[in-house]
């Protein structure tokens, strides 16, 4: 008979599964709950305002995943937790002694966000790596990356869709900046999240795609529709790091598998290719129908005007300080179009934290600042300093390293690796991963993933060569 703290582990460990395939339902969800509030423009406490139903799930299930820590007796992980609690009070405490005007909310939040995420490592490592799962546990996550990616650019591409024909405006715009109002978000409030989970998953989907049976078995539909599915949800994000992030993804594998192809004269994956490009393009002319390439190509031309000296009208602002940020930011044409206005953010929290000893070694936390900087790394280095940034970046890079030096070869070991890659390149230069309980989160599961089936003997990415080889 199992005690109580096994019963109660097991059924954790239930609805962890679960959760991993009802994650962007609720995203969605919760999405759809902030599209009302603004559309209906219902008055709301600025503190109610801060806690979406998004935050509360993600903080109550921080706190089951805590418990499930302590269950485990995983002591290595319990210290871990104890230390980022330190790392974010020294930073309250640092803004406390110089006198600083901060939120402490704000501070608790964002050190709870990446808390979850920290939190979801430890215990996705011990769920996925159980002897009763593991063999299993590599299929579990492919399975939820393509639920996750047609779920995800299913509803993005259908609130594109129903906005052309409803006299509506369905979800959020994508893009509001000095390049006026443009791309498509779905019910993803941030854009940036979105496009961080879409570039993730683009390899993989594309990987799986070769790997997939061939169009006649319906069961392999979804693997061979879910890369189309999500090039085409980031051309409607329209965002520049969307063009990048695609076209890195989708141009690294292709000419992997054409190169390939070329060297084995593998006329099966050649033929694969060429079928990946023809259904992507199907999907694209027929959104096309509903103005989609009008406003990609819009979009384009309008990040190609990269010197716009003056600030248009019709521009999109949100700061009391906006007229000294768009001065300065006029003054840094190349850095404003590079950075999305973000350099002007990252150079105030910058002086502030190189003003004193005190904030430089423990931060200058994230309630001093009206503005997030949406640069990762930085965040980690300007709100919780030296001190912060080792404590908190230490535990991904030393998984990512780890998974770098695994053997291997082959198109599953490109595409994982090109999404770590791309994704820690966002983390850089666009924020919305370490911090981010949706983007952080799939961040997380991609490094379990590279670890269940990257091998030491070699890689076993299966049936990736031939067009008739058995569904994985």
């Amino acid at each position: 008979m199992m005690r109580t703290g096994e019963r109660w582990s097991k059924g954790l460990e239930r609805l962890f599964l679960l959760y991993l395939f009802a994650n962007p339902v609720l995203d969605i969800l919760n999405g759809i709950y902030l599209y009302a509030v603004r559309t209906l423009a219902v008055a709301q406490p600025g503190w109610m305002a801060a806690l979406t139903p998004s935050l509360l799930l993600r903080m109550t299930l921080l706190g089951l995943m805590g418990l499930y820590i302590l269950l485990n007796r995983e002591l290595l992980h319990i210290l871990q937790m104890l230390v980022l609690v330190l790392v974010g009070l020294l930073s309250v405490t640092c803004e406390i002694f110089l006198g600083a005007r901060y939120e402490f909310f704000a501070d608790a939040q964002y050190i709870a966000r990446f808390a979850y995420n920290i939190a979801a490592l430890a215990v996705f490592t011990r769920l996925l790596n159980d002897p009763s799962r593991r063999d299993g546990a590599a299929v579990l996550l492919r399975r939820v990356f393509t639920w996750t990616a047609l779920l995800m650019a299913g509803s993005i591409i259908a609130c594109f869709v129903l906005s052309s024909v409803l006299p509506i405006r369905l979800g959020f715009f994508a893009s509001a900046d000095r390049f006026g109002i443009r791309g498509s978000s779905g019910f993803y409030f941030a854009a940036n999240e979105a496009v961080a989970i879409l570039m993730l998953l683009l390899p993989v989907t594309l990987s799986d795609f070769f790997s997939a049976g061939g169009f006649r078995d319906r069961k392999n539909w979804p693997r061979l529709i879910a890369p189309a599915a999500v090039m085409n949800a980031m051309l409607l994000v329209g965002t520049k790091t969307a063009f990048v992030a695609l076209a890195a993804g989708t141009v690294f594998v292709l000419a992997y598998q054409f190169i390939r192809a070329k060297r084995l004269k593998d006329r099966a994956v050649k033929r694969r290719c060429w079928r990946l490009i023809a259904v992507s393009l199907a999907l694209f002319l027929m959104l096309s129908v509903f103005g989609m390439a009008q406003m990609v190509f819009s979009s384009i031309a309008r990040i190609g005007n990269i010197v716009e000296e003056e600030r248009t009208e019709d521009s999109f602002s949100y700061l009391e300080d906006d007229e000294q940020r768009w001065a300065w930011q006029n003054s840094h044409p190349i850095l404003r179009v590079l950075l999305s206005g973000r350099e002007y953010y990252l150079r105030k929290a910058g002086e502030n934290w190189a003003g004193d000893v005190r904030t430089v070694l423990f931060g200058i936390g994230r309630g001093t600042q009206a503005h997030i900087i949406e640069m990762d790394l930085f965040e980690m280095l300007f709100y919780y300093g030296l001190f912060g940034i080792v404590i908190m970046f230490f535990p991904f890079a030393r998984r990512t390293f780890r998974l770098i030096r695994l053997p291997g070869k082959g198109l599953h070991r490109l595409s994982v690796l090109l999404a770590l890659v791309l994704t820690f390149g966002y983390a850089f230069i666009a924020g919305h991963v370490y911090f981010s309980v949706t983007g952080g989160f799939y961040y997380v599961l991609m490094i379990l993933y590279g670890e269940l089936t990257f091998s030491a003997a070699e890689n076993p990415a299966p049936c990736e060569t031939s067009e008739q080889s058995a569904p994985c």
